[in-house]
C-alpha cells in the first residue's frame, strides 16, 4: 500500500493541494472552511484503522459527518469506480487468450458498481436529507406538522432493515482477481489492478466505520430525542 495513502484520500475528497506541507497547514483548512481537528482525525483513521474511536469524534457535528460522508459519495461514484473499471477493461484488452476468470470478474464488478450506486443515491436521496431535517427541527422548535411530515414516511429503522456491507462484496472480487496468473505482459496492469482494489477495500472500511458507528448511532439518539419531544406535544 501506499505511504501516502492516508493523506491521497483526504487531497482527493477535500481539493487540497497534493503538497503534504499545504495539506497539514491551518490556514489552507480555514480557508476551504475545513475543521482542523476533523481532517487531521480522519488523517489517523486512515493511517491506521485499528486506532477509531468514537470517542474521538464526538466533538464533530453531523452537519459535518454528512459533508464528509457525500464528498466520499461523490469521490466513489466520479473517480475510484471509474479507474477500477479502466482497470479491468485494460486486462481484458491486453490479455492474449479468452480468459474466463477476467470476464466473470468484469461481469461481478459492473454488478458491485452498479449495487454500490444504488446504496449511495438511496443515501443522498433519503438517509443524508431526512438527517439534515431532524437537525433543523431540533434547531428551529418546528411545529408538530412539520415533524409528522418529515418522519411519516421514513425512519432510520427503514434504513437500518436495507443495509448491506459493501466493503464484503469488494473483498470478493479482489479474491477472485488473484486466482488470475496474469502472462508477463500483463504483470503491470495487474498489480496496479489488485492496489486499487485493496485501497478501495481499506477506504470502504474507513467509510462504514463513520458511517455505522458515528453517524447512525447518534442519528437515532437525535431521532429518538424528537421523538419523545413531539409525541408529547399538544
Amino acid at each position: 500500500m501506499e505511504n501516502d495513502f492516508p493523506i491521497s484520500q483526504i487531497v482527493q475528497r477535500y481539493d487540497l493541494a497534493a503538497d503534504k506541507d499545504l495539506l497539514y497547514s491551518y490556514e489552507e483548512l480555514r480557508r476551504l472552511n475545513l475543521d482542523q481537528r476533523f481532517i487531521y482525525t480522519l488523517l489517523q483513521t486512515f493511517e491506521d484503522e485499528k486506532t477509531f474511536s468514537e470517542k474521538e469524534y464526538e466533538i464533530f457535528s453531523l452537519e459535518t459527518i454528512i459533508d464528509y460522508l457525500r464528498r466520499t459519495h461523490s469521490y466513489y461514484l466520479s473517480k475510484k469506480l471509474l479507474e477500477i473499471e479502466q482497470s479491468i477493461d485494460i486486462l481484458l484488452k491486453d490479455y492474449s487468450g479468452n480468459h474466463p476468470l477476467l470476464h466473470i470478474l468484469n461481469t461481478f464488478f459492473n454488478e458491485y458498481t452498479s449495487h454500490l450506486s444504488s446504496h449511495i443515491r438511496e443515501e443522498e436521496k433519503h438517509l443524508l436529507p431526512y438527517i439534515k431535517n431532524l437537525l433543523a427541527l431540533e434547531k428551529e422548535n418546528a411545529d408538530t406538522e412539520t415533524y409528522f411530515a418529515i418522519t411519516n414516511n421514513y425512519s432510520l429503522q427503514t434504513f437500518i432493515d436495507s443495509h448491506h456491507d459493501t466493503e464484503k462484496d469488494l473483498s470478493i472480487i479482489r479474491n477472485t482477481i488473484l486466482e488470475y496468473q496474469p502472462p508477463v505482459s500483463n504483470q503491470t496492469p495487474y498489480r496496479i489492478l489488485v492496489s486499487q482494489l485493496q485501497a478501495f477495500e481499506r477506504d470502504l472500511f474507513v467509510h462504514a466505520l463513520i458511517e455505522d458507528r458515528i453517524l447512525i448511532p447518534r442519528a437515532l439518539e437525535l431521532e429518538k430525542r424528537l421523538r419523545a419531544l413531539y409525541n408529547q406535544a399538544p
